[in-house]
């Protein structure tokens, strides 16, 4: 219940009821899809729920950020790929035991392009080879098997950090030849994830159906929360905790965090839910996340007018500042994922929480709009 600080699935998993259907049917479909989020936002719960919880699909799921190079995330793929052919750590083999490796390849249905992972991996290739190469073996071994592999990469928009842009050339003239496969990329940063797929001069404008995950309804967990808590004879104030929800923006992890609280403190108490619950869960979800924080407080200084701005949109202060540099500093913000862009020249600040500890005055936590106020001490 109230699950958090790992992917969430199976019964703590609170139905999307927006975006759950569509994902599944754009699989179902085997329809290319990019799924757009901040951090924590539950992409990645949304994920292991359809792949792992309800076990529907052939799938491979690679997370970006877990690579230093591109070699590293073919050979997960490669690995990932052959196993569904019932030959484990293919890559580990190549150099530990080759021999019962090459046994092993003559009984499954490509061999010839077993052999050839065997001879690449063994000479040190080219990265972009053994990339093209990774890609071709998971849609021949998905073809042979008369399936369709879901071939997921996270945080996608890590992967020219890996290589440089033209490795979306790269994989985009591979997969538009992959009947097979079906690709799905999640990425957090959103602007750079919209370049890739939703500009026209990207090779990967129209490739994929565009899925933006925004927040968790407020209703929906609004009802979730008060089932919950009804069935544990917790008892509590129904517009101030929707308000609290509707407060939190639908973030998954932090509303899941500060509800978890209410629902503990609740339960060791025996007493209802009141105002200065609130206000007590906030701050100690703020808290707790404070070294996080303050690591985004720290990017933003280090880089000319970020902190004003960001400091200035928290307390809804004027920038002074010229248009041009302005607009710039927005446009990098937005890259960090920091901010959102809502519509022409309106923008929010991404983490709910970082909001909050930019609005400190006198060791006070502004929250709620200012209809609440959470006494905070902090350095």
């Amino acid at each position: 219940m109230f699950h958090s600080g790992s992917p969430v699935k199976g019964k703590d998993f609170i139905d999307r009821k927006k975006h759950l259907p569509l994902f599944k049917s754009y699989l179902d479909n085997n329809q290319h899809i990019m799924i757009k989020a901040p951090r924590r936002f539950g992409k990645t719960s949304l994920i292991k729920h359809i792949f792992d919880y309800e076990k529907g699909y052939d799938f491979i799921y690679i997370d970006i950020r877990l690579h230093h190079s591109l070699d590293s995330l073919s050979k997960q793929i490669l690995d990932s790929a052959y196993s569904f052919v019932k030959i484990e750590n293919f890559i580990r083999q190549t150099k530990n035991s080759l021999l019962n490796l090459l046994k092993s390849i003559k009984t499954i249905s490509i061999p010839d392009m077993a052999e050839i992972t065997i001879d690449l991996v063994s000479k040190d290739s080219d990265p972009i080879e053994l990339f093209i190469h990774s890609l071709n073996v998971a849609h021949s071994i998905a073809t042979s098997k008369g399936t369709n592999i879901k071939l997921i990469f996270d945080e996608f928009q890590d992967i020219t950090k890996l290589y440089d842009k033209n490795i979306l050339e790269v994989l985009r003239s591979v997969a538009q030849h992959h009947e097979n496969i079906t690709y799905v990329f999640l990425g957090s940063i959103e602007s750079i994830m919209t370049d890739i797929f939703e500009s026209k001069a990207s090779p990967f404008f129209h490739f994929a159906s565009v899925i933006k995950l925004d927040g968790l309804d407020a209703d929906e967990l609004f009802d979730y929360t008060k089932t919950e808590f009804d069935k544990h004879g917790i008892a509590y104030d129904a517009e101030l905790l929707y308000s609290t929800i509707t407060f939190l923006e639908g973030h998954p992890e932090y509303s899941a965090k500060v509800l978890q609280t209410l629902y503990i403190n609740a339960m060791l108490e025996k007493k209802s839910i009141e105002y200065s619950c609130v206000l007590n869960a906030i701050s100690f979800r703020v808290l707790e996340n404070r070294a996080y924080l303050d690591e985004l407080i720290s990017k933003l200084k280090s880089k000319k007018h970020h902190f004003e701005v960001v400091y200035a949109m928290a307390n809804n202060l004027s920038h002074e500042m010229d248009s041009a540099t302005l607009y710039n500093t927005r446009v990098s913000l937005e890259n960090m994922g920091l901010i959102a862009k809502l519509q022409k020249g309106e923008y929010k600040i991404v983490d709910i929480f970082l909001k909050i500890l930019l609005q400190q005055h006198d060791d006070k936590m502004v929250a709620l709009d200012g209809k609440l106020d959470i006494g905070l001490e902090y350095e």
